[in-house]
């Protein structure tokens, strides 16, 4: 046996590892009782945005924000309802320092990235195109050097190693401090992030298709500024993966 596996098996021993969530005893970063309880976002949803309809509702196959042409990013999808258990997992990876939390979270991504890539049975015009890139959504430095990461580039990693698909956390830059969105109704969302990213590597990004990936996604109003910038750098195409979707807004 490796020196390394014996300590490894040691601390173990010494150290059993604990859900990421609810801090039980468990053999990965979260117990499977706390998976079972995320809610997975499936059909009905917004063929463009991928925002949840009312399964008992008559609605238009795009949302009223898709109807009205509000966003710059070609589709969006998340994997799971923001609620519950889901909100908790967001919650722990970003603000209590679970970043090995991350893992189990971007396998589920990944999942949905090759649904979209396969058509989702049908239910889109035609597939994602194979990204050539994946774009984590950046903090501020001031935001990430509190934190001690970026949320963002922890799935985005996970969801590249899955799909063989490279990372870049530098080709997209916030260079301005924002008001964080969750304290701030949807109007001040979209206001508040006008002019916060821009692209850090125009000639990079020219002709590309692009992910941009990101932990939540409630109004949109985030990842649109960012696709709008990059679509203005010359990027041929950008779509948009999160881990987790707000029902409304």
């Amino acid at each position: 046996m490796k020196q390394s596996n014996l300590v490894e098996r040691i601390l173990k021993l010494l150290y059993p590892p604990r859900c990421g969530v609810c801090d039980r005893f468990c053999d990965g970063e979260i117990c499977q009782e706390c998976r079972d309880k995320w809610f997975l976002l499936s059909q009905p949803y917004c063929r463009w945005c991928g925002r949840p309809f009312d399964p008992n509702a008559k609605t238009s196959p795009l949302c009223g924000l898709c109807l009205q042409g509000q966003y710059k990013f070609d589709y969006a999808r998340s994997a799971v309802i923001y609620e519950g258990l889901g909100r908790e997992t967001v919650h722990a990876l970003k603000f209590q320092r679970k970043p090995r939390l991350a893992q189990p979270m971007g396998e589920l991504m990944a999942e949905v990235l090759d649904f979209a890539l396969k058509g989702e049975n049908g239910l889109l015009p035609s597939p994602w195109r194979r990204p050539d890139i994946l774009v984590p959504v950046p903090l501020h430095p001031k935001t990430q050097r509190e934190r001690g990461y970026n949320q963002a580039a922890l799935l985005a990693e996970v969801v590249g190693q899955v799909h063989d698909i490279p990372v870049s956390t530098d080709l997209l830059a916030q260079i301005r401090p924002m008001k964080p969105q969750a304290k701030l109704g949807e109007k001040e969302r979209w206001e508040n992030v006008k002019g916060a990213f821009e692209v850090t590597q125009k000639q990079t990004v020219k002709g590309l298709v692009v992910v941009i990936v990101d932990d939540v996604m409630t109004t949109g109003a985030t990842l649109n500024e960012c696709s709008k910038v990059l679509k203005k750098a010359g990027a041929k195409e950008v779509c948009c993966l999160t881990f987790a979707r707000t029902v409304s807004f």
